[in-house]
């Protein structure tokens, strides 16, 4: 009995051991978990920083775009314009204006020799013809002038209209160099954000591994303390029955002994059953 008593204290001990083992074990999981846990939530506020800042830097990228169109528009229509301008181009005015000049004196001198030298009628019809020759002329030459000074202001309006297209275009190109700026700040700052989110990922990874392997090592712990436990409640089965039979035999010695001395004769004969028996079971010895 004394064995098992021993038995049972030192698996009451290892128990209890095994118990202290798993719950220092789980405290220390528990930190990891925590601090894994609190890793994560920082992970997911950054990450939400970076879809808050995608969208921006998209919206502003999308925003861009529209303005680049409109500038290349812009430059292309003031292209065209100057492609325009450079095929309505013709003589300069001032060389018409000289030669309507020049003209109108022919003219005149021609008017002014008809009516003061005299002639003959062929000398007379030559000169007609030739003053003839010499108005068609002027006047041809003078709707040229004319439609020349209409190209003259048309150029002049069309120069205003490549003027006004570029500096639209010039604003446009503005507009797409500070959105390009803005949007190229918003995308530094992803890579940035998404730095920290890989830093954040990778020591919340090594936690979560720790946390893994302490739930590991408090699992096995339990195991053995639940297998202990399973020794303990078998040692004490054990007790009870050897106490249960301690008893069962005392009872036994008791009656045998009610029994023989209600016979005098038996006394003896009940102690020396007594006695065997007991020693028997061991419970006293004789010296």
């Amino acid at each position: 009995m004394a064995k098992k008593i021993s038995e049972l204290h030192n698996a009451e001990e290892k128990f209890r051991a095994l118990l202290n083992k798993r719950d220092e074990i789980n405290s220390q999981a528990a930190v990891f978990r925590s601090e894994r846990d609190s890793l994560n939530d920082q992970k997911r506020a950054i990450q939400e920083q970076i879809r808050d800042e995608r969208d921006k830097r998209d919206a502003l990228v999308a925003e861009m775009r529209v303005h680049k169109e409109q500038r290349d528009g812009l430059q292309r229509q003031a292209k065209e314009l100057i492609e325009f301008k450079r095929n309505l181009k013709g003589r300069p005015l001032g060389d018409l204006n000289e030669e309507i000049k020049a003209l109108s004196k022919q003219i005149r001198d021609l008017d002014l020799k008809q009516q003061t030298v005299p002639m003959t009628i062929p000398e007379e019809r030559k000169l007609l013809d030739s003053l003839k020759a010499k108005m068609s002329e002027l006047e041809r030459v003078r709707i040229i002038l004319s439609e020349q000074e209409k190209v003259v202001k048309e150029i002049h309006n069309i120069d205003q209209s490549i003027d006004e297209l570029f500096r639209r275009a010039d604003k446009e190109h503005e507009e797409v160099v500070r959105l390009s700026d803005e949007s190229q700040t918003h995308h530094d700052r992803v890579t940035s954000l998404m730095r920290e989110v890989a830093s954040l990922k990778a020591s919340a990874d090594k936690k979560h591994a720790d946390f893994v392997k302490l739930r590991e090592e408090a699992d096995a712990a339990h195991n053995k303390a639940a297998d202990m436990r399973d020794k303990i409640i078998e040692i004490r089965k054990e007790r009870r029955m050897a106490w249960q039979e301690e008893q069962d035999s005392i009872k036994a010695v008791n009656e045998a002994t009610r029994r023989a001395l209600d016979d005098e004769e038996k006394k003896d004969q009940a102690v020396e059953e007594a006695l065997a028996l007991l020693l028997k079971k061991k419970k006293i010895e004789i010296r």
